[in-house]
């Protein structure tokens, strides 16, 4: 069972003041031994105390003000950031710490509330509370994009900058994933550390008493394997460099594929991998920012090879932004499917409709107690998938006709609707299953659910690839 050690009681004296019943200020005076550090008579120690948090019960948030407490630095008890001077927990409930009606009243009230705090900040006021040092880079790109002197973590707003109120959103979901990336590539720094140090030692006293030499592990991850080259004195390619290989590797890959098929194929594995990484790294970006519909068509244009997943058997996209309703596929019909596709092996044809991940799928409100109906976006996109399935029944042989494209049916159209995200909260899970599972005629994917697909697809080819090179 894992031991969990307790956060050290900060060494400073906490004072709290009530601004009124349900709003307090908490203010903190290091301890003697720093302020004498920091070269501060003990007469003026009230002098020298600073606010540290601001909590309000009404509002349910928390605002830091995080101060710098290295007493040998003349920063000392000045804010610790260039010009972020307050960050908010906004939505405590939604975070699991709670401000009851009764706010702290003592000390270890005030510990406890901190000790509450979520991952990524510090909890301990003799260290300047704030973000960890290691989360100070979410600091530092606020600074470095905006003139904003506050930042707000919320688990309501999405991530954006308010110039004018000088305050900077960020969602909880961004908070945490950047949180997640920091710590990864800390891992792999890490790890690449220390595999560089263990080879490199081992190497140089295996060259003095004339052993063999070892290569060292780079691992699977794009950050691992450039933080590895860097730390063995190794240039990453530049952009044209690696053109040149490219066009080097292509000229050639028959005669490898024939006198060397295992370095070949373990090299496609290689790539596959990597560009799959890029693929789903590019996936979760686009999923934090607000693009329209036409962005998302333009990437599953790109990378059609994800629909396939949606449908789960084999698809050959016959034509992205085809009229369904008009006389042939490139022509202008009334009626346009964002994408039109192929079973590859019946032929038998299929819609594709794009939305984007911010489409509601449910209504806000539930309809009865624990039951919600789906929202007008998704039912018009319903409909309009339908229609779009109508007009390609109605039109097809004069479709194939004039496009000279015989080689498409239309048994039994089957509609595929991309939109929005996985619910949040059990009752609207339920609805949400309840509602697409008895939609016979159009599948209903959400975005989320294809980034999942795309990870599990990572994960198994990595792991087929460790047991290829046990």
């Amino acid at each position: 069972m894992a031991v969990i050690t307790p956060l050290p009681d900060p060494k400073g004296e906490i004072q709290i003041e009530e601004l009124h019943p349900r709003c307090i200020d908490v203010w903190f005076t290091p301890e003697d031994e720093r302020l004498r550090a920091a070269g501060i008579d003990q007469k003026d120690r009230e002098k020298h105390r600073v606010k540290l948090l601001k909590m309000s019960a009404q509002d349910h948030y928390i605002s830091v003000f995080p101060v710098s407490m290295l007493p040998r630095q003349p920063e000392f008890l000045k804010p610790k950031y260039q010009q972020i001077r307050e960050i908010t927990i906004a939505e405590t409930d939604l975070w699991d710490v709670h401000l009851d009606e009764e706010l702290p009243k003592t000390r270890d009230d005030i510990i406890e509330v901190l000790h509450k705090f979520p991952s990524g900040f510090t909890k301990n006021p003799d260290y300047g509370l704030g973000l960890a040092k290691e989360y100070r880079f979410v600091v530092e790109a606020v600074e470095a994009m905006s003139d904003c002197t506050s930042i707000v973590i919320s688990p309501t707003e999405e991530t954006r900058a308010d110039d004018a109120a000088g305050i900077f959103f960020i969602s909880k979901a961004d908070f945490d994933k950047v949180r997640r990336k920091i710590n990864s590539i800390a891992t792999a720094s890490q790890l690449a550390g220390s595999s560089v140090k263990d080879a490199t030692t081992y190497n140089y006293l295996a060259d003095r008493i004339g052993k063999p030499q070892v290569e060292v592990t780079a691992g699977r991850s794009p950050v691992r394997r450039m933080i590895t080259a860097k730390a063995m004195g190794e240039e990453v390619l530049a952009e044209d460099v690696q053109d040149a290989v490219i066009h080097a590797l292509t000229k050639t890959a028959k005669s490898l594929g024939t006198e060397q098929t295992e370095r070949l194929a373990q090299l496609q594995s290689d790539i596959e991998l990597v560009t799959l990484e890029a693929l789903i790294e590019r996936f979760e970006g686009m999923l934090g920012k607000k693009l329209d519909e036409a962005k998302w068509q333009e990437f599953f244009n790109a990378n059609s090879f994800i629909l396939n997943m949606a449908f789960g058997y084999p698809v050959i996209k016959v034509r992205d932004q085809a009229s369904v309703g008009g006389r042939k596929l490139s022509g202008e019909g009334e009626k346009i499917t964002d994408f039109l596709v192929k079973n590859s092996l019946t032929n038998n044809t299929a819609v594709f409709e794009i939305k984007t991940p911010h489409t509601p799928v449910l209504n806000k409100r539930p309809f009865r107690e624990g039951v919600y109906t789906p929202s007008s976006d998704l039912s018009g996109s319903i409909n309009q998938a339908l229609d779009q399935k109508y007009q390609l029944q109605k039109q097809v042989a004069q479709i194939k006709e004039n496009s000279r494209l015989y080689d498409i049916e239309s048994y039994a159209v089957h509609c595929c609707l991309v939109v929005g995200t996985t619910p949040e909260g059990e009752d609207r899970q339920k609805s949400f299953e309840l509602f697409r599972r008895n939609s016979k005629d159009v599948e209903i994917v959400t975005f989320d659910e294809l980034l999942e697909k795309l990870k599990q697809l990572g994960e198994f080819l990595r792991s087929a690839d460790r047991e290829h090179t046990k």
